[in-house]
């Protein structure tokens, strides 16, 4: 049993996740597409290698088998180097390049956009405003209907609803750009798109 570090986001996350008593790879996949917008796989293949890997490293142990034979599920535990390098994680900040990873989709097509028509650039921003309206009023409803006891965690939760409010903020803007850009700055802007 030796360390191999270094570990991923992905690693600590289900090692945190084991130390909150999320033990098995099902409770971890569920809880993991509860969480949304995540830069990691909750497929099933991704979360049993990372358990494998952090078995073998020592930093989990296999608790126990649950379930009928033949669907049993495992539940593990972590050990004292597990939880040791946990709060580790938990302690110490984040390095700038994790700081600095903000993953946007839109953001990267913006940087191109310019390879589109003028008229083809603003309806392509209106409908991602339109898009991120949505995504925004869905998440709020998420957010809203499935808040836990634990009010740090729902804090965590409302993250990613900042984020993408933060976005159709930008959104906004950069339709007025890109209409400023193609001379269309005299079109009527629809009640949606103020109110977006």
């Amino acid at each position: 049993m030796s360390i191999s570090g270094p570990y991923s986001e992905l690693e600590y996350l289900i090692m945190a996740m084991v130390g909150d008593g999320i033990n098995s790879g099902y409770a971890m996949r569920k809880e993991m597409n509860k969480m949304r917008g995540g830069r990691w796989s909750a497929e099933s293949g991704s979360v049993y290698r990372v358990l494998r890997r952090l078995e073998k490293d020592g930093l989990l142990t296999e608790a126990r088998k649950v379930g009928v034979p033949n669907r049993e599920r495992t539940e593990y535990e972590l050990t004292r180097t597990g939880e040791a390098l946990l709060q580790s994680w938990l302690t110490f900040p984040p390095d700038r390049g994790e700081m600095a990873f903000l993953v946007d989709p839109l953001r990267t097509r913006c940087y191109f956009l310019n390879r589109l028509k003028s008229n083809d650039q603003v309806r392509v921003v209106k409908n991602w405003l339109q898009e991120s309206k949505r995504f925004v009023a869905d998440l709020q409803r998420d957010l809203e209907t499935s808040e836990c006891a634990d009010p740090i965690r729902n804090i965590g939760y409302y993250n990613l609803l900042y984020l993408a409010q933060a976005r159709h903020e930008w959104l906004k803007r950069l339709l007025v750009q890109v209409k400023s850009t193609s001379g269309l700055q005299t079109v009527s802007v629809g009640a949606d798109e103020h109110e977006a």
